[in-house]
């Protein structure tokens, strides 16, 4: 996993929770021999990022699936703070969601050598509901619901969504089917 990641957690936790914590997880962590601190353009074990998450569940008592759906609605407002141009004559979540595998994460792959996005495909069922198909190796699902809820924030959309089948579980992709309403 990129670097850059590894920053948007350590900014969360930051934020979130306070820099005593954020050292306490590094004194505590059994990182790879690279880390941290964490380099942005640099590559490290995702074992790296989920042992800080596991950590920071630990001393916050809060739960990893909740811990890791509020990184992903974090993260999102601050992608789209620090590249602007992805949401350039992008009107709403659905066009923004399109343009994430075919768009985003091609030139994710250009700026960040051995990058390894997931791969997410959208479907239309019809012009207020989308199929969102989700697939990676990190099973990352909760962060995805955490970024949907951070794109309907910014375009200031409700949403709602419902997982129909998920990695975790053992399918071989993750399914949400998404509501947009006005």
């Amino acid at each position: 996993m990129k670097g850059v990641i590894f920053n948007f957690l350590e900014n969360l936790i930051v934020d979130k929770f306070g820099d005593k914590i954020l050292e306490e997880i590094y004194a505590a962590a059994h990182f790879s021999l690279d880390a941290p601190p964490f380099v942005g353009p640099e590559t490290y074990p995702d074992s790296d990022l989920f042992a800080m998450v596991i950590l920071l569940s630990e001393k916050t008592n809060l739960p990893v699936d909740d811990l890791v759906y509020e990184f992903g609605k974090y993260m999102f407002p601050v992608l789209a703070d620090r590249h602007p141009v992805f949401l350039d004559n992008v009107n709403s979540p659905i066009e923004f969601l399109k343009s994430v595998n075919d768009i985003i994460h091609i030139e994710v792959k250009k700026l960040f050598e051995g990058a390894n996005p997931p791969i997410i495909k959208i479907e239309d069922v019809n012009h207020r509901q989308v199929k969102l198909y989700y697939s990676s190796e990190r099973k990352l699902c909760k962060l995805v619901e955490g970024l949907l809820d951070g794109v309907a924030d910014y375009f200031g959309q409700k949403i709602s969504y419902s997982h129909q089948q998920c990695m975790r579980d053992g399918a071989r992709e993750c399914i949400l089917h998404i509501q947009f309403y006005d």
